[in-house]
Parts: structure tokens; C-alpha cells; sequence
């Protein structure tokens, strides 16, 4: 549908973003913009609006994935990432943008790649349809850390500047001013092994408090924000010490390194719904993953649950993000899995949804989105039901508006 000035949305409920329900509400959008939010007798259409009845229908603020790879790869081979052409891969991106965004995904934060710094210009100017994109390039890594791809020799992981490598603080501070020099919207940092990196271990620490703290400096300075993938407790530990803003992961954590993350503030993006995949594929492997893949896997299931239910139940800010980057089973389109295994492991309902709008978007320093509220910006998805009770529900997406433009309406 095309753009109008003014929408007067009329869905049977209303869910604000910051745990609050409003039964039979009127929410006003003026340009990209939310006029107003009130209630059906109150309500002052006037001539030039356009009233979108929307029955049945729970709205909300856009959802936001804190976690996402824009890839383009459709395999779990890691062979794929060579032999398919970055093009190739591009264009298969901006196809899983466009699927994101009809999901109910209004925002998305790409926690490490270069695709998505050229995609979210793109999305931006308009030349694609897509979500809010936040990129942050190419990550941050220590020699031998979890993004350097170790099936190649080291002179073509430089060659191939996919990774920016680096050692002691003062490399790793000048890393981050070449991040920030390509784009970066945030700065991504490796401080532990992880399950697809073949020849470390998800639980061994990397990274030193010096180095973390020299990126964080360089990123603080001009109002970015540092995320650092840390599965292991002590890649945790170093993570928050040296002052990142939010854990990626966090499979192992301790009761010190949940302590930490609550006395800093720090953010927890715990990719819960990796926990179903690698159940699924453990059961039935697909073609092309490594033998060393699926025992890491194997070895994180059973922790993966714990460490989320120890962070929620001392109160650490949680935001959802799924670590999807494009094959089966981690297609993008599928973002409602975070919440919804969120769930199934134990959160309320309600503080899944807070964790999928407005605690996400405080995740990404986005002030603008994540709550429904006169000013904010107009990104808003309707569900077939009530998320409260059925978080399925969250998967039935009726309604999407991105600022202030309807892209998705079914009747």
C-alpha cells in the first residue's frame, strides 16, 4: 500500500513495548511518526485520515533482532562462504531482508559481516525493502580467535579481509578505528571460542581485558556500542570488564560473570533458539556440516537453557537476537523463534515480548523505536491473537508498518 499522511490504526488490542496492554485502542500515525495513541470512543479521525480496522489483531512496536548475520549462505558448509561469489550472496541477502521485514522484524542488528554495510545503504536509500539495519562490519579478533577462519593459511585470512586480526592493545585499537573508518554502525568483538570456529573451544577465553578496553575506548568516544561474543564464563568476564555493552551467547556462564553483567548494566542477547537447531540437527545432520560442529554442539545444549534461566531470575536486561544467517533451520524470517523459546524455557510471556521490542532496542542505543508512544517512530507489527497468552501468535503476522509505511497488510 502506498504511503498516506495520515493512518488512524484500529487493532482489538494494543501491547505498548514496555509491558503494558490496552484493549480497543486508536493509534495515529502521521508521517513516520506516532501522533498519538488513545482509545476507539476518543478518537478524532478527521477528513484526511485513512482507518485501517484491524480485527482479531494484537498491535505492537516493530520486533528487533539484536542478532543476525547477513550472509547470504544457504548451507551449513563452510566451503560455501569460499566457492560462492560475494554477489551471489548479496543478492541472496537482500531477499532475506525483505523476508525479515514481512516476519514483523522492523529492526535488525548485524553482529558481524560486510554484506550488510553495503545492504543497509541500500535499504535506506530504498533501492530494496527491509528492515532497520545496524552493521557492524567486520569483527574484531585475536589471532586464532573464533572469526579467524582457520582451514586457511594465515596470509589469506588478511588477504581476504573478512576478519580484522589483531593482537595487543594498540592493534586492536587501531582495528576499531578502521571499523569505524568502514561504517560500522557498532563494533563487534570476539572473546571467546565458539561452536563454528573449528580449533578453539566455546569455553576458552580470548582477548585480554587491555585489548577489549582499547575497542570499547575507540567506540564510546563516538557514541558506538560494542558487542562481544562470549560463550565461556571468562570470555564474559573479560568482555564486561573491559566495558562492552552487550554479551552475544553467554553458554556458560557463572554466577560471577551474571554479577558482573548486573552491576554494569550490561546487556544478555543469549541466542536461546540455537538451542532447537542444534537439537534438530544433532538429530539429523545436514549435508556439508563438520563432524567438529555438531560435538560442540552436542556439548553446549544442556548448559544453553541453564545460563538463560540463571541471567533472567537475577534480572539481567535480556534482548533477543537469533544468530540467523540464511540456511535451514537459521533462515531469516524465522525471528519469532527467540521469543518463543524464550518461552518454552521458562520466561513470562510478557517480558519475552519486552525483551523482543523495547529492551532490544535500549540494547542498540535506539530511542526512537521499541515502544509504542506519541513521537516514536511509526514501526509497528500486528499478530493474529494475543501473545501473551499463545506466543505462537508471533508468527502470524497480519500488520507491518515501517516508518509509517503499511508493507504488509492481510486481510
Amino acid at each position: 500500500m502506498a504511503h498516506r499522511e495520515r493512518y488512524v490504526l484500529l487493532p482489538d488490542r494494543l501491547f505498548d513495548g514496555r509491558g503494558e496492554f490496552l484493549d480497543k485502542p486508536a493509534v495515529i500515525v502521521e508521517g513516520k511518526r506516532v501522533a498519538d495513541v488513545t482509545t476507539r470512543g476518543s478518537v478524532e479521525v478527521g477528513e484526511r485520515a485513512t482507518i485501517v480496522e484491524l480485527k482479531g489483531v494484537t498491535l505492537m512496536p516493530g520486533l528487533v533482532d539484536a542478532h543476525v548475520h547477513f550472509s547470504g549462505l544457504r548451507t551449513y558448509n563452510p566451503a560455501e562462504a569460499v566457492v560462492v561469489p560475494q554477489e551471489l550472496r548479496t543478492l541472496r541477502a537482500a531477499q532475506d531482508a525483505q523476508k525479515a521485514l514481512l516476519s514483523g522484524f522492523t529492526t535488525l542488528r548485524d553482529c558481524g559481516g560486510t554484506i550488510a554495510l553495503a545492504l543497509k545503504r541500500a535499504v535506506a536509500e530504498g533501492t530494496i525493502q527491509g528492515p532497520r539495519i545496524l552493521a557492524a562490519g567486520r569483527p574484531i579478533c585475536q589471532t586464532g580467535g573464533h572469526c579467524d577462519a582457520h582451514y586457511l593459511p594465515l596470509e589469506d585470512v588478511v588477504r581476504r579481509g573478512h576478519v580484522l586480526l589483531c593482537d595487543g592493545p594498540w592493534e586492536c585499537r587501531k582495528a576499531a578505528r578502521i571499523a569505524l573508518r568502514e561504517g560500522a554502525d557498532l563494533i563487534k568483538v570476539m572473546t571467546s571460542g565458539g561452536v563454528g570456529s573449528e580449533k578453539d573451544d566455546p569455553r576458552h577465553p580470548q582477548m585480554s581485558v587491555e585489548e577489549v578496553r582499547s575497542v570499547t575506548e575507540e567506540a564510546h568516544r563516538v557514541g558506538k556500542r560494542v558487542a562481544s561474543h562470549a560463550q565461556g564464563a571468562e570470555g564474559v568476564k573479560i568482555a564486561v570488564l573491559g566495558g562492552v555493552d552487550s554479551i552475544e551467547h553467554g553458554y556458560f556462564l557463572d554466577e560471577e560473570s551474571i554479577g558482573l553483567m548486573l552491576e554494569r548494566g550490561v546487556f544478555y542477547v543469549p541466542t536461546l533458539c540455537l538451542v532447537e537447531v542444534y537439537k534438530k540437527t544433532l538429530e539429523s545432520p545436514p549435508p556439508g556440516i563438520p563432524e567438529w560442529r555438531l560435538r560442540k554442539q552436542e556439548e553446549c545444549v544442556e548448559h544453553m537453557p541453564q545460563s538463560f534461566r540463571a541471567a533472567y531470575r537475577a534480572g539481567v536486561k535480556i534482548a533477543t537476537g537469533t544468530d540467523y544467517y540464511g540456511p535451514p533451520l537459521r533462515a531469516f524470517g524465522d525471528h519469532a523463534d527467540e521469543p518463543i523459546t524464550m518461552v518454552k524455557y521458562g520466561m513470562n510471556p510478557v517480558d519475552a515480548l519486552v525483551a523482543s521490542t523495547k529492551n532490544a532496542a535500549e540494547c542498540l542505543g535506539l530511542s526512537d523505536i521499541g515502544t509504542v508512544e506519541k513521537g516514536k517512530i511509526a514501526d509497528l507489527v500486528g499478530v493474529l491473537g494475543d501473545p501473551a497468552t499463545d506466543i505462537e501468535s508471533l508468527r502470524r503476522v497480519a500488520f507491518v508498518m515501517k516508518e509509517g509505511t503499511i508493507v504488509l497488510k492481510r486481510s
